[in-house]
């Protein structure tokens, strides 16, 4: 039962570091100023074998 608790507990530990981890990387990831707009199309060239 003890050994039960114990793997248990250290689950729990592991997923709330994981959780942290994961919201500390969600905050610090690098903000994507070029936001897409769908009212102009990228400039594409034109494929003549088409």
């Amino acid at each position: 039962m003890g050994l039960l608790k114990t793997l248990l507990k250290l689950m729990f530990l592991l997923m709330l570091g994981a959780v942290v981890v994961g919201a500390v990387y969600f905050v610090k990831r690098p903000k994507d100023d070029t936001s897409v707009s769908f009212e102009e199309w990228p400039s594409v060239p034109r494929n003549p074998e088409a």
